[in-house]
């Protein structure tokens, strides 16, 4: 047998019975860690070879017989099954009744690989070995993602178990291509990974570990303060902003834009929810950096409705602040937010204007909106409905019922017009305050209990005590609210949406 696996010295200068590019593909995602497991029905040694030349000596199970022995496979570095046996192990199976059951304790135990790890196969076509394809039958838990590969035409033996397995059929050209790309991306995943060891869910637990004992100040001012710099950097790689606006950039910016805050949003949320009096210096620190004007070039020209989208990460974080305040009776914050000031340039001697003034549910040009993000379908409010959108993915554990997430959404665009009509002199025309979807969303629930109806009717039953007015907005006073509010309804009665 040995003259049929074995290379002579003249094959292998020809590289013939030596690990091809996908075996030594394959032991590069070994040594990573990314593969524990490996059964294979081939006789060879090539993939031993492979491992070796990496450094590994896998615990290989050539018969039932190694399997009592064994290394439990979650303690193992890595461990090779030959189901059907090695070529210098006289015990191998070959015949079609030898390969159409398994032992007893071989079965259980490509079970339990089944079980407990995902799935890829390549080079197997699943119509000559029976009694692995019934092995495999045998496994009821799919928990863990399947890929069954194949070249040209799927067998419809393959075809089947993957149905059976709910597993996803991968054309590939061949093995050699398959995983060294799946090498490569595996190694560039892991390599951003690095770059930023954190994501959102972590993120988030530490966020929470560090707010609720004074003693982790310093780690959670870290923390916010590592993601809030991160996210400045990454709006502010974006400076040129001369060009003319349309459907492909616009969606281009905003993609970026979002993906820049994947991490800080469900982190300044979270921030919001659990914090103490003494956290709101964090919250308001992180909207005043992020709505820092850009960066000033002498002699650059830019197109003003381009420049705006320079302010989105703000807006999102405008937004979650906001819609978070309300839900956990925070109004403190959000009043501070609604008075704070931010420069108009990035310039010593340059004006500074309320931040809601610059950002706000009205900042975009509809039609803009409607291209980029809608394909131009019209809608009444379409950016109060993008964010309606992006930002319920991000609320959905705080507020799980949608029609309570839309209501609160209401509520803070409401709340945000009646402060910009308060504290902004408007130089649009007078009276005039950012709307959003409340002002048709509303309007067709008005003879509904609705959370949006009962939070301002309480503003004329509680007064001075109604939690906004209380926690110092409108400057503390139910008069000023109520002449505010007369005055809102008396601009938004004038709007007609058609």
């Amino acid at each position: 047998m040995k003259s049929y696996f074995e290379s002579t010295e003249g094959e292998r200068e020809n590289n013939l019975k030596e690990p091809t590019i996908a075996h030594k593909a394959i032991a590069q995602l070994i040594k990573g860690g990314y593969i524990k497991v490996v059964i294979t029905t081939n006789f060879d040694r090539l993939l031993e070879n492979a491992l070796r030349e990496v450094g590994i000596e896998p615990q290989v199970i050539r018969h039932v017989d190694d399997i009592n022995g064994a290394m439990p496979l979650v303690h193992s570095e890595f461990t090779l099954i030959k189901v059907n046996g090695d070529y210098l192990d006289s015990r191998f199976l070959n015949t079609k009744q030898e390969l159409s059951d398994y032992h007893l304790t071989l079965k259980e135990y490509i079970l339990r690989v089944l079980n407990e790890y995902g799935l890829i196969t390549c080079g197997w076509s699943a119509k000559w070995d029976t009694g692995l394809v019934n092995t495999i039958r045998q496994s009821e838990n799919f928990r863990f993602s399947s890929f069954w590969s194949y070249v040209g035409t799927c067998e419809p033996e393959l075809n089947d178990l993957s149905t059976y397995r709910k597993g996803n059929l991968v054309e590939i050209s061949n093995a050699d291509t398959f995983f060294t790309e799946l090498k490569e991306r595996v190694e560039a995943l892991s390599k951003m990974e690095n770059n930023h060891p954190l994501n959102a869910q972590i993120a988030v637990e530490r966020l929470k570990k560090y707010i609720v004992k004074d003693e982790n100040k310093i780690l959670l001012y870290d923390l916010l303060h590592q993601e809030q710099e991160s996210v400045h950097k990454k709006i502010h790689l974006i400076n040129d902003f001369n060009f003319q606006p349309n459907a492909q950039n616009v969606q281009k910016l905003i993609k970026y834009y979002e993906s820049s805050l994947e991490i800080l949003l469900p982190l300044t949320l979270n921030t919001v929810v659990w914090a103490k009096p003494e956290h709101e210096v964090l919250i308001i620190d992180i909207i005043y950096r992020l709505t820092e004007p850009r960066y000033f070039v002498t002699g650059q020209s830019w197109n003003s409705e381009s420049a705006k989208f320079h302010y989105l990460p703000g807006l999102l974080l405008l937004y979650t602040i906001g819609i978070a305040a309300i839900k956990t009776s925070k109004f403190s914050v959000l009043n501070k937010i609604f008075h704070l000031k931010i420069a108009e340039m990035y310039t010593e001697d340059t004006n500074r204007n309320l931040l809601i003034e610059k950002i706000n549910g009205r900042m975009f040009e509809d039609d803009l909106i409607h291209s980029a993000l809608y394909n131009n379908q019209q809608y009444f409010t379409p950016t109060s409905k993008w964010l309606c959108s992006i930002l319920y993915e991000y609320f959905k554990l705080h507020i799980p019922n949608k029609f309570e997430f839309d209501d609160t959404f209401d509520v803070f665009e409401y709340l945000l017009s009646l402060n910009y009509s308060h504290l902004v002199k408007s130089q649009i025309y007078e009276n005039w305050s950012p709307y959003g979807q409340y002002q048709w969303r509303q309007r067709r629930l008005r003879n509904q209990n609705t959370l949006f109806k009962e939070f301002f009717e309480s503003a004329d039953i509680e007064k001075e005590k109604w939690l906004p007015i209380k926690q110092g907005m409108f400057d503390s006073s139910y008069n000023i609210y109520s002449e505010t509010n007369k005055k809102l309804f008396d601009f938004l009665s004038k709007i007609h949406l058609h």
